[in-house]
């Protein structure tokens, strides 16, 4: 916008511009979801700094936050205790519920503490997601790309329901 502003282009020009822009797919995406929940898709990958960074952007919305985590890779031998500083910094930011996939997520739900779960099974957890989803909360989906977090982003942005029958898991 600054550029374009530089250059004359006109305020309505740039505000139709910038009104059109999407970002790119997987990194701090809003959207819509179901129930009149709102999701921030940051699936592409995960690492501690990045997982931090999205939690400032979810502590900034108002009514409940809950963070979808999948297992954050290539962290070497501190990989458990990196997972545990999560969970303590997912409370510090004001979430209130903490759902993960992938077994260096345990560490995250045990320093965590109440209000989070951790499953075996994807089903299991968008199961437990559809229960937490109202027009008051937001979801921040994270992980690195081989946990494929973003089936939990699309399980609630194609279908009427996550759950209905016929719906399998990817």
């Amino acid at each position: 916008a600054a550029v374009a502003f530089a250059l004359d282009v006109s305020h309505r020009s740039i505000g139709a511009g910038l009104s059109g822009f999407s970002g790119v797919k997987g990194r701090l995406q809003r959207k819509a979801a179901l129930h009149g929940s709102t999701f921030i898709d940051d699936t592409y990958n995960a690492n501690p700094d990045s997982v931090k960074a999205a939690l400032a952007v979810l502590a900034r919305h108002a009514g409940k936050k809950v963070l979808v985590l999948g297992d954050m890779g290539e962290l070497g031998t501190d990989a458990a205790a990196m997972h545990a500083q999560i969970g303590l910094a997912a409370r510090a930011a004001g979430v209130e519920r903490l759902l993960a996939l992938g077994e260096l997520s345990r560490e995250t739900v045990g320093a965590f503490g109440a209000g989070a779960m951790h499953f075996e099974r994807i089903q299991e957890l968008l199961a437990e997601l559809e229960n937490e989803l109202t027009p008051q909360t937001t979801v921040l989906v994270k992980g690195s790309r081989f946990m494929q977090m973003e089936r939990v982003v699309h399980s609630f942005m194609e279908h009427p329901t996550a759950l209905q029958p016929g719906h399998k898991e990817n």
